[in-house]
C-alpha cells in the first residue's frame, strides 16, 4: 500500500534524530517505520518548521517525510495552528493529487480538517482514517479549557472517517456519547519501543541512590509534567507518609532551567514545607537515551497525572521491568492490569498512594512479580510492530470495503 500519514502539528524527525519530542511525533515515527517494514510505502506529510530547508527527506527504507509550507517556518503555539490549516490543506491537496495514496491517515482534529479539504480539492477518493489521541470532551473533565467548536468538529470528523483510531476504551466511550457509531471506532493502543526500553542494561548513571545496603530507601520515579495536572504535588505530599522512600520527578524543562521554572520552584517549596526536600529530586527533562537507565535505577514507577491520553511513561516503565502504581485515567487503564502489573488507584490521594508504596516497599517478591508481568505485557501487547500491524489491517479492511472491526483491533488481548 501507498500510505499518507498527515499531521499538521507534529513531525517524526526529532524522534528519528534521537531528540526529545512529544507523544504524537513518537507515534508518527514508529508507525511509519514499522509500516514500511511490513512492505508498505509511507509518506509523512507535516507542516514545515525548518527555516533553512523544506526539502523531502528519507527516514529509512520506505519512509519519506514531506514538509508542507504553511505559515511561518517555526514551531507554532497550539492556538496558532488553525490559522494555517487552510494553507496546509492547499499544499497537501497538490501532494495527494500527484501521489495518489491508497489510504490517508490524519492525526489530530486540525489535520483531519486539512485532509478532508485536500481530498475534496484534489479529487482524491481513497479511504480516510482519523486518529484522536485526545478529545476536548475528555480534556474538559479534568479542567482543561472547553472548546465547543472543536467538540463539534471532532464529532463531524469521526462521522466522516472510514475508521477512527483511539488509544483507549475511554476515548471510544466518549465518541459514542457524541453519537459516533461504535463500529467505526477502533482501539489501537499507543506503543513502546521495546528495543530501547528494556529490563537489561545499566541502571544508575548520575542518579546514585542516597543510601545503599541494608538501609536502602525505596526509590520511586515518576515521568510527568510539573504543572498541577501532572500530579507531582500529590507525589511530594505522599513522601511525608513514606519515610523510607526517595522520589525522582522527571519532566519539565532542561535541568539547567529548573531554577527559573515556576512549577519547579513551587514543587521545591512544597517539599521544604513538609520536610521531604532531602528525599525529593527534580531531575528535569531526560533525553531518550538517558531515560531507560533512569527508570531501571528505581524500585517503583508512579503515575498520578490527572489526564494521560498516551500512557507512554507507564508503558516505558513496564518495559523496563518496574512495578507501577498509577491513577486510573485515560490510556493507563488499558496499559496496566490491576493486581498483575501493579496497582491502579481511583484517585491520587496521598494516603492511598502511600499505602500502596509502603506495601510494595515491604514486599520485594510482589514488586518483582509485578515487574516481570509488566515487562512481558509491554513486549507481547504494546510493541510498535504489533501496533503497526493492527493499523495496517484496518487499512486493508477499508480498502476491501469491510467494517473496521474495532474489537479485533482493540487492546483487550
Amino acid at each position: 500500500m501507498k500510505i499518507a500519514l498527515v499531521s499538521e502539528h507534529a513531525t517524526p524527525l526529532p524522534a528519528h534524530k534521537g531528540e526529545r519530542t512529544d507523544g504524537e511525533s513518537l507515534h508518527l515515527y514508529h508507525l511509519a517505520r514499522n509500516l514500511a517494514r511490513l512492505g508498505h510505502r509511507v509518506t509523512v506529510h507535516t507542516r514545515c518548521t525548518d527555516p533553512a530547508s523544506g526539502e523531502r527527506s528519507r527516514m529509512g527504507r520506505g519512509v519519506v517525510v514531506a514538509p508542507v509550507t504553511a505559515g511561518p517556518r517555526r514551531p507554532l503555539r497550539e492556538e496558532e495552528h488553525t490559522r494555517h490549516t487552510a494553507a496546509f490543506a492547499h499544499g497537501l491537496a497538490g501532494r495527494l493529487r500527484a501521489e495518489s495514496p491508497d489510504v490517508v491517515h490524519a492525526f489530530g482534529w486540525s489535520s483531519g480538517l486539512a485532509v478532508l479539504a485536500a481530498m475534496r480539492d484534489s479529487g482524491c477518493d481513497t479511504p480516510f482514517v482519523q486518529t484522536f489521541h485526545s478529545l476536548n470532551v475528555s480534556e474538559q473533565r479534568v479542567g482543561l479549557p472547553a472548546n465547543p467548536q472543536r467538540v463539534r468538529l471532532e464529532a463531524a470528523l469521526a462521522h466522516r472517517a472510514g475508521a477512527v483510531l483511539v488509544n483507549s476504551a475511554d476515548q471510544r466511550f466518549e465518541l459514542a456519547r457524541l453519537g459516533v457509531p461504535r463500529g467505526r471506532v477502533c482501539v489501537v493502543p499507543f506503543g513502546v519501543d521495546v528495543d530501547h526500553f528494556t529490563v537489561e542494561g545499566a541502571a544508575h548513571g548520575p542518579w546514585q541512590r542516597r543510601r545503599s545496603g541494608a538501609g536502602q530507601q525505596l526509590r520511586v520515579v515518576s515521568v510527568t509534567r510539573l504543572d498541577p495536572l501532572g500530579g507531582a504535588d500529590a507525589l511530594i505530599d505522599t513522601m511525608a507518609r513514606v519515610p523510607d522512600g526517595e522520589l525522582l520527578v522527571v519532566g519539565g524543562p532542561d535541568p539547567d532551567h529548573l531554577a527559573i521554572d515556576p512549577d519547579a520552584r513551587r514543587l521545591e517549596q512544597r517539599a521544604k514545607e513538609i520536610g521531604v526536600d532531602d528525599r525529593v529530586t527534580l531531575v528535569g527533562a531526560a533525553t531518550r537515551r538517558e531515560l531507560p537507565r533512569l527508570l531501571r535505577s528505581a524500585d517503583v514507577f508512579v503515575s498520578t497525572a490527572a489526564y494521560d491520553p498516551y500512557g507512554a511513561a507507564v508503558l516505558e516503565a513496564m518495559a523496563c521491568g518496574l512495578p507501577v502504581v498509577a491513577r486510573a485515567v485515560g490510556s493507563v487503564t488499558g496499559a496496566m492490569l490491576d493486581g498483575t502489573t501493579g496497582v491502579l488507584l481511583r484517585s491520587a490521594r496521598p494516603a492511598a498512594l502511600a499505602r500502596a508504596l509502603r506495601q510494595l516497599a515491604a514486599d520485594t517478591t510482589q514488586r518483582t512479580a509485578y515487574g516481570i508481568a509488566g515487562a512481558d505485557r509491554a513486549v507481547s501487547r504494546f510493541k510498535w510492530p504489533r501496533v503497526a500491524a493492527e493499523t495496517a489491517r484496518i487499512y486493508e479492511r477499508l480498502l476491501a470495503g469491510a467494517p473496521a472491526l474495532p474489537l479485533a483491533a482493540g487492546h483487550h488481548a
